[in-house]
């Protein structure tokens, strides 16, 4: 069993602690961590917190939660580490960060060469679900499904301004139960989930909608997605992005043939319960994390440090450029990162 210390998303945690792992989660965005950090970290201020739980880890795995880094200096850490960059479209700064990993998994297949293309050693690792609905027979499934169409999520991102407007017009062609929260309870209750993206890729809500039983609608066929669902068999095709007239004639077309709907909806629900849970990434990442552990994989980073340093010092300068305003501190904290790499390693 290995001690792994999960910075970022914490979603693989209880998966992982399934399996037998000690796990300690680390992270900013909200308080459901064992340790909750309000601020990013020094390397040194990092192995101080470990060492007040008396942790010493086999492993660390930084989950992309679509925050800043938590941890500077990340590439001197003497164990391996793998980094799992999940919205690369919107955050180029993961490129030059991934010097600090021994491994690079990534969400969305299209991005793979990116990394590899810099010399990252780097796999396809796709989404997943943490929860699926028990399966049902097509009685079942029609008699449980009250809500046609339903999308839960983020209504304004302000990553995607496309989004409101796009469902506003979707409501008006088609009754859309449209809301932010718990997707669970609406899921097992729609027919449908429509998904809207922020850049095409393939998200979270394409394996939750799937997960609870509901049959999938994206808009996006690209990012690996015809390599993991079959369109017309466990998906419905893509609708054309942003454009409601495609995604509500896909919607009245699939609603007017419901025994049809209710096969698509259980075999994508049977291939997500089957390949896409997180117990099944977690399985994936462990055997990854065993390798690296038994080839000593770190140590060549540790021998490689100072070009390594320089490759980060562009990331945190890529940070720093693209925080606004109200965000000084942070930038001033990113950026001075940034000259300190590049001073002491050029």
């Amino acid at each position: 069993m290995m001690r792994v210390v999960l910075l970022g998303s914490a979603i693989l945690a209880p998966a992982l602690r399934a399996l037998g792992h000690s796990v300690l989660t680390l992270g900013c965005m909200g308080d459901a961590f064992d340790i909750p950090l309000r601020h990013p970290l020094s390397v040194e201020a990092f192995r101080a917190l470990l060492a007040g739980r008396d942790f010493e880890p086999d492993v660390l795995v930084l989950a992309d939660d679509g925050n800043v880094p938590a941890v500077v200096g990340m590439e001197s850490l003497p164990w391996p580490q793998i980094f799992f960059s999940i919205d690369t479209f919107c955050n180029p700064w993961h490129l030059p960060f991934a010097h600090a990993f021994e491994f690079t998994l990534v969400a969305q297949r299209d991005f793979l060469s990116l990394f590899a293309n810099e010399g990252h050693r780097a796999r396809w690792f796709p989404l997943f679900c943490c929860f699926t609905s028990p399966a049902q027979s097509p009685d079942e499934w029609l008699a449980a499904r009250d809500i046609p169409v339903a999308f839960v999520g983020t209504l304004n991102p302000k990553n995607i301004p496309g989004r409101q407007p796009f469902l506003r017009a979707f409501a008006a062609l088609h009754p859309l139960v449209c809301l932010q929260g718990d997707f669970i309870p609406v899921f097992q209750r729609a027919r449908i989930v429509l998904n809207q993206s922020a850049a095409g890729e393939i998200n979270y809500r394409c394996f939750e909608s799937m997960g609870c039983g509901a049959a999938l609608l994206h808009d996006s066929p690209y990012h690996g997605f015809t390599d993991l669902f079959a369109e017309g068999a466990q998906v419905l095709p893509a609708y054309e992005r942003f454009v409601p007239h495609s995604a509500a004639s896909a919607v009245r077309e699939a609603l007017a043939r419901p025994r049809e709907l209710a096969a698509l909806a259980m075999a994508g629900h049977e291939l997500v319960a089957a390949r896409h849970t997180a117990a099944a990434r977690a399985r994936e990442l462990c055997k990854l994390a065993e390798k690296l552990l038994c080839a000593r994989a770190h140590e060549a980073r540790l021998a490689d440090l100072p070009r390594r340093r320089l490759l980060l010092s562009s990331a945190y300068g890529i940070l720093a450029a693209e925080l606004p305003d109200g965000l000084a501190s942070l930038r001033s904290f990113y950026r001075d990162a940034a000259a300190q790499a590049y001073a002491e390693n050029s």
